[in-house]
C-alpha cells in the first residue's frame, strides 16, 4: 500500500505544476477553438494559461510566493548546545562513468551537503547523516553513497559519516532517523523552501530538529522590469510542489489518525 501511495504522490506532484496545468489548459483550448459554439471559452482559455505561465515565470511576482514558504524558517546560529548529529537530506544523482562526481550529483545536493559539512565543521565531535535511495532507475550507487564520496573527498574523515540507503521520500527519511536516533541532538539541513514540510514530518515521528535551510530560492529584486524566465519558472514549480506536499502530509497524517481510532 505505501508504494503504491509513494507513486500517486509523485504522479500528482509532477502534474499538479505550472508547466504541465499550463499545457493541459492549452489542449483543452485546442479543443474548445475547434468549436465554433466553444471559441468564446477556448480563448479565456488561452489568456488563463498565459497568465498562469506569466505569473510562474515572472521573478518579482514568483518570488513572493517563494519567500513565504523560506521565511517560515531562519538560517542556522551556531550555539552552545552539543550537536551529535547533521543530518543531509537527499535531493538526486545519475551516475556517469565519464563525469565527475560534481556532476553526477544535483546541484541541490552539492549546495545541502555544501552545508552539512560547514554546520559539521562548527561542532566538532558530531556526524554527518546521508540518506535517500537509488532512485527509480536502479543507479548502480546510492544516492547516500554518491554523497559521501563526495563529502570524503572534501576532507570529511570516514568514521564521521553515516549512510542509510533505502528511503525515497522525506517521510521515510525522518522515520529511519527516528527510529535509529530518537534522542539525538541533530540539526536538519535542506532546501529552504522544503524545510516547512520536512520539520513537519520530522515533528510528527517525535522528532525535533534544528532546522539549518540553505539554497534560499526568492531573491530581491531591484526592478520590477524584467523579463520572465525558465529559471524563475523552476523555481516557482519547486514551490508549488512544497505547497502540494504538505497538504499530503498533514492529509496522510489525518488517514492514519482515523485508521489507528478504527
Amino acid at each position: 500500500m505505501d508504494h503504491y501511495l509513494f507513486l500517486l504522490k509523485k504522479f500528482l506532484g509532477n502534474l499538479l505544476m505550472p508547466m504541465p496545468i499550463t499545457l493541459l489548459l492549452l489542449l483543452w483550448a485546442l479543443l474548445l477553438l475547434l468549436r465554433r459554439k466553444t471559441r468564446w471559452l477556448g480563448i479565456i482559455v488561452v489568456l488563463l494559461a498565459t497568465a498562469l505561465l506569466f505569473v510562474g515565470s515572472y521573478a518579482p511576482l514568483s518570488n513572493q510566493c517563494i519567500s513565504k514558504l523560506e521565511a517560515k524558517t531562519p538560517s542556522y546560529q551556531q550555539n552552545s548546545v552539543p550537536i551529535d548529529y547533521v543530518a543531509v537530506l537527499g535531493s538526486w544523482h545519475q551516475s556517469v562513468n565519464n563525469q565527475p562526481i560534481t556532476s553526477e550529483l544535483s546541484p541541490t545536493a552539492i549546495v545541502r551537503l555544501a552545508e552539512g559539512i560547514r554546520i559539521y565543521r562548527l561542532n566538532p565531535g558530531s556526524k554527518l547523516i546521508f540518506t535517500g535511495f537509488n532512485g527509480l532507475n536502479k543507479d548502480p550507487v546510492s544516492y547516500p553513497e554518491k554523497v559521501q564520496e563526495l563529502a570524503l573527498a572534501l576532507g570529511v574523515p570516514a568514521e564521521d559519516t553515516l549512510v542509510f540507503n533505502g528511503p525515497r521520500d522525506t517521510r521515510e527519511e525522518a522515520r529511519l532517523i527516528a527510529d535509529n536516533f530518537p534522542t539525538a541532538s541533530l540539526v536538519l539541513v535542506t532546501t529552504a523552501v522544503h524545510m516547512p514540510r520536512a520539520l513537519l514530518l520530522f515533528h510528527q515521528v517525535g522528532l525535533d530538529p534544528i532546522p539549518a535551510p540553505t539554497e534560499h530560492l526568492s531573491k530581491p529584486f531591484k526592478s520590477w522590469l524584467t523579463f520572465p524566465s525558465g529559471a524563475t519558472l523552476a523555481h516557482s514549480e519547486y514551490s508549488v510542489h512544497e505547497r502540494v506536499g504538505l497538504l499530503w502530509a498533514k492529509l496522510v497524517k489525518q488517514v492514519e489518525k482515523t485508521t489507528a481510532k478504527d
